[in-house]
């Protein structure tokens, strides 16, 4: 979301309206506007927030100027994320003087990592909102609005008394949606602040998994995502429970279901088992996203990542035998504290070697609280920046060859509903690609590359959402394919 001081009139209307509508005693209902940043595990969050609040009566709104509740959601993996968060925030402010009942809060990992001075330190917030705190929303909301009080609810709840919340069926008609089968990480890597702000591992019983799948494939769904910030070593903190590999089976066994994925993953948890899945499971995608983070042992030592570049190459190895159909991706970080050009270099090989479908990566930048932050950030910006373009630029390369690869082909395809392109403006690109190819709707591979397919009336575009067809494809775009129905 974007806003600038040239809408600043319609934001002004739009609040006044709410403002006469409110003496004139008329009857609103109240909607919530949530900002969300960063991982999956943030955008199912947003859900469980939207979920919680609609017990209070809030539905959700696409435009922050109608909001009564507006909520960032954050993340704290990147440096400029926060400062988006905090610019974001004094834009909001201004929404409070032609709305002053309007109820600012922050939530995601930002929140967690800084509580109580977060309010101490933005005099407009409202509420400070933890991960594990969610189920409180609604009651910290009523709080502000009938005694006044900003409040900063991050504490976590002890891995024994976590209750993961109860799934609540979708009505909004989604083919695809994500299940949290874990939260927490215990890996502490020294680059990551994600153990500190979400927690210690805990793992969703298998049966509730199941559970919930189930629901969401009753309600239309037919394409699941497994979420957890290392799904790898999911029940590994229950001695009852199973391990990923069969809860992927366990999942694949629900009749109506078409797809599985999940994300994201730790190299020294990969096992056998769950390698041997992508050749074994026929609901499991094509697609491993395999973080590696740098092709250094050096580096990785000094990350503590526990694992080694040849044991990862290892397991690439395998995963390509037994089953060579599925796209690789991954996360690197460069100018990591101590890497030396060599280090870089070695990286360089290892995008070589592995050749990703799709990549990741950032420049380092040090998170306070993590033990990276205790080292020399020695590696000068303008070098990371020259590392970074270096490598996107390779890896730019080695995507588009890949993606050059499915022209001509035929590929299975889960349609979702109406391509984005009939959203782009008149003058943009994507609207050029729409008037020459009318009407389209989209869809992923089993790789999950977006891929538009032209129809003929509004009704196809209906009908198609929700199910699989055979695609031809004769167009392949820089992020996107494009195809006819076979």
């Amino acid at each position: 979301m974007t806003m600038t001081g040239a809408n600043s009139l319609s934001i002004s209307q739009k609040a006044h309206t709410q403002a006469e509508l409110a003496e004139l005693g008329g009857q609103m209902q109240r909607h919530v506007y949530i900002e969300t940043m960063g991982c999956q595990m943030n955008v199912y969050d947003t859900e469980r927030m939207q979920e919680a609040l609609a017990s209070a009566g809030y539905v959700p709104t696409s435009e922050v100027e109608r909001a009564d509740l507006a909520i960032v959601n954050t993340c704290s993996v990147r440096d400029k994320v926060e400062h988006k968060v905090t610019s974001l925030l004094g834009v909001w402010k201004k929404l409070k003087e032609f709305n002053p009942d309007l109820v600012l809060g922050m939530a995601g990992c930002v929140a967690q990592q800084e509580g109580q001075k977060l309010l101490d330190k933005l005099p407009h917030l409202d509420l400070v909102v933890g991960p594990d705190q969610i189920a409180q929303l609604p009651s910290l909301v009523e709080a502000r609005r009938a005694h006044n009080q900003r409040q900063s609810a991050t504490a976590f709840v002890n891995r024994r008394d976590y209750a993961f919340p109860e799934p609540v069926a979708p009505n909004d008609g989604r083919v695809t949606s994500m299940v949290t089968v874990m939260k927490g990480c215990n890996k502490v890597c020294s680059f990551c602040i994600v153990p500190f702000t979400r927690g210690r591992e805990v793992s969703k019983p298998a049966a509730d998994v199941v559970r919930e799948v189930q629901l969401l494939v009753e309600a239309g769904v037919r394409e699941v995502t497994l979420l957890g910030q290392n799904v790898n070593s999911y029940g590994k903190d229950r001695e009852t429970e199973v391990d990923f590999a069969v809860l992927i089976h366990q999942v694949a066994a629900i009749d109506g279901l078409e797809r599985i994925r999940f994300t994201t993953s730790h190299p020294m948890d990969c096992t056998d088992s769950l390698i041997e899945a992508f050749a074994t499971c026929k609901k499991l995608m094509p697609f491993f996203h395999l973080p590696i983070q740098s092709g250094s042992p050096k580096v990785l030592a000094a990350m503590r990542r526990h694992h080694g570049v040849d044991d990862y190459l290892e397991k690439v190895d395998k995963l390509r035998r037994l089953a060579p159909h599925v796209a690789l991706s991954t996360d690197l970080i460069v100018g990591f504290p101590g890497e030396t050009l060599e280090d870089f270099e070695l990286t360089m090989q290892l995008l070589g070697r592995v050749r990703y479908a799709t990549l990741y990566s950032f420049m380092y930048s040090s998170r306070p609280g993590t033990r990276a932050a205790e080292l020399n950030d020695d590696v000068p910006l303008a070098e990371k920046k020259r590392r970074l373009q270096q490598l996107q630029a390779v890896q730019d390369q080695i995507t588009a060859e890949w993606m050059a690869d499915f022209h001509g082909r035929e590929v299975d395809v889960l349609f979702e509903g109406p391509s984005r392109l009939h959203e782009a403006g008149p003058q943009s690109k994507l609207s050029q690609v729409r008037e020459s190819r009318g009407l389209q709707v989209m869809g992923r591979t089993p790789q999950n590359l977006k891929v538009n397919v032209a129809v003929e009336t509004p009704e196809q575009l209906t009908a198609l959402a929700g199910r699989l067809g055979r695609v031809q494809i004769d167009l392949v775009g820089q992020n996107s394919l494009g195809g006819k129905l076979v």
